[in-house]
């Protein structure tokens, strides 16, 4: 025993036993040796979708030209078919649970095949000095997945964002449960085969006793246990900043544990984690005051606005003195208000462009932090307008802005065909990726955008992105082909033409050219299979809604994208880059 306990018996001195076995702490290199060749793999892949991006936008081209392009693309297309599909059986349930792509299960799966296979390899369970030689393989098998599920979780070092070409906190937050959900069976195992080992000698009991080790041990458990429960589903999104302080909490109870747990020479794994978790905090507050504070006090001020149902706020800061805040269509920041909701940032995406000198951000009020923000706008506000069915109430508050994050690995200009669909408030999302497209197409043939909307009003929140597409329409957007489709879901809230029409109908038929306003919910499969008949190259799909919309569009995708982009097809393949309102 002496020899898996104390650093100068042999434990992390070699890599292999007599038996040719690796040795429990070697395992932990492995493991690491096995995720730096999967995340080199992956750079090297983004590497050649970056020159492949880059040639494409400067030859105005989306097609594969040479050999080796085109065989990069029918690989893709055939994984792409391969990882996109969500089973439909899954789908009945989608519900109550939200099951992920098969591309994201066989990822978990591997993960998982992969830990068990290093408990067991090369170390058949005869004796009860196996029992042992397996918990402590569970062991460091657990301490050195903590970096891991760290870089997972950090929101300005994601390095593996950077890497892997995935800036989604959707797709880092995913893995991120599902690697701590792993490093639960671990521990799990580890706790299970120490106590087999001494339940052997029959002095299990007496060991609860006298080894403050075991004790601590079953604590730590009980706290990452309580971590893993308290992170599913229901949990975070019925109390999200309850949830978050719990979090952060707990986390901090756990890695104090794990320290009093382990013995110093297996710190390492430990010391680097919360070094990660300290540069990125550091890194991120440095950044929130460059950008935040002046001599005066925070730099930026936010205009709210409550619009038409009393329900929708339009935030809006003015960017006059920019400093080094810069961002990319599509992407979001987090925003705290320090004297509505203080220690509260939530995450919106930005709906302007920086050329337009302001952030502008529409946001559909629920519970908490976008409430209290609605309910102390109406009360303290002034109001502007109000008719019979709008009523606009207005405030200015101190904002901090913390980002931006996420946004497509991609630029939308290397695609031949560029298709958004979106639903609600996600068009804020829609119109900033589109109005980019529009000021720049690139190799872009064909731009349409597919909004979904409840009501007619929903519409009208959206005017001044409208009015900037008019204006750009009249520009430089006629050497290829633009559509926008609004789909009203409720019927009875479109106007009827004959009994009159407001000044926003009006509008709209100055862009009848560009803008149809279709009564009734989309066939997306219909949709998406004119879009890829017509493409000449590859074709772009950014799509914004719930999980129930996102999902529909990539199995859909993978349906027509298999019979329609077969192997050595001109066509190519699609790429769905999708953000999710309740992932």
């Amino acid at each position: 025993m002496a020899d898996f306990i104390y650093p100068n018996s042999g434990l992390g001195q070699g890599r292999f036993n007599p038996d040719g076995s690796p040795r429990p702490g070697y395992l932990a290199k492995m493991y690491w040796a096995v995720i730096g060749a999967f995340l080199g793999t992956a750079l090297l892949l983004r590497i050649f979708d970056f020159v492949l991006g880059v040639q494409r936008i400067r030859s105005l081209n989306a097609r594969p030209k040479s050999v080796l392009a085109r065989i990069y693309a029918t690989f893709t297309s055939i994984g792409r078919v391969l990882t996109y599909p969500t089973p439909p059986y899954l789908q009945k349930y989608s519900g109550l649970v939200h099951f992920p792509s098969v591309g994201r299960m066989l990822l978990v799966i591997f993960y998982w095949c992969l830990l068990i296979g290093f408990f067991f390899y090369r170390n058949p369970i005869k004796t009860s000095s196996d029992w042992l030689n397996v918990g402590y393989r569970a062991a460091w098998l657990s301490i050195a997945q903590l970096p891991l599920i760290v870089l997972l979780s950090v929101k300005r070092l994601s390095i593996i964002s950077f890497i892997t070409g995935s800036p989604s906190s959707v797709t880092r937050n995913f893995f991120h449960r599902w690697i701590a959900r792993a490093l639960l069976l671990t521990t799990t195992l580890h706790m299970f085969y120490m106590m087999r080992y001494f339940a052997s000698f029959n002095d299990l009991v007496m060991r609860l006793h006298i080894d403050i080790f075991m004790r601590r041990g079953i604590g730590t458990w009980c706290v990452l246990a309580w971590i893993v429960v308290t992170t599913i589903s229901p949990i975070r999104h019925y109390a999200f900043e309850l949830f978050f302080a719990n979090h952060v909490l707990s986390i901090i109870v756990l890695f104090i544990a794990l320290m009093k747990h382990t013995p110093p020479y297996a710190h390492v794994y430990i010391w680097i984690a919360i070094g990660i978790y300290i540069a990125d905090v550091a890194l991120r507050w440095s950044l929130i005051l460059l950008n935040n504070v002046a001599t005066s006090g925070l730099n930026y001020r936010a205009s709210v606005s409550v619009v038409h149902d009393a329900n929708t706020l339009k935030i809006e800061i003015p960017l006059t003195s920019l400093r080094f805040l810069k961002w990319k269509p599509g992407q979001f920041v987090r925003l705290s208000f320090p004297t509505v909701a203080p220690f509260m940032a939530h995450p919106f995406t930005i709906a302007s462009l920086p050329e337009d000198s302001k952030m502008l951000f529409v946001i559909r009020a629920k519970a908490g932090f976008t409430r209290r923000i609605l309910k102390k706008t109406l009360l303290i506000g002034r109001d502007i307008e109000k008719q019979s069915d709008h009523m606009v109430a207005t405030a200015t508050y101190p904002v901090v802005i913390d980002g931006p994050y996420g946004g497509p690995s991609r630029p939308w200009q290397q695609f031949d065909t560029v298709l958004i669909v979106v639903c609600g408030i996600g068009a804020t999302y829609g119109f900033s990726v589109f109005r980019d497209v529009l000021r720049d197409n690139g190799a872009v043939q064909t731009l349409r955008l597919v909004w979904i909307v409840r009501h007619y009003n929903d519409i009208v929140t959206f005017r001044e992105q409208l009015e900037q597409i008019l204006k750009s329409c009249g520009t430089d957007a006629s050497d290829f082909s633009i559509l926008i489709q609004i789909f009203v879901s409720d019927r009875s809230t479109i106007p009827i033409p004959s009994h009159g029409q407001s000044d926003f109908d009006l509008f709209l038929e100055h862009l009848k050219d560009v803008v149809e306003v279709i009564p009734g919910k989309p066939v997306i499969r219909s949709i998406v299979r004119s879009v890829l008949e017509r493409a000449g190259g590859e074709t772009g799909i950014a799509a914004c809604g719930s999980v129930k919309l996102t999902t529909e569009i990539k199995n859909d995708v993978v349906l027509l994208d298999a019979a329609a982009n077969r192997p050595g097809s001109d066509t190519q393949k699609c790429w769905v880059h999708s953000e999710q309102f309740d992932a």
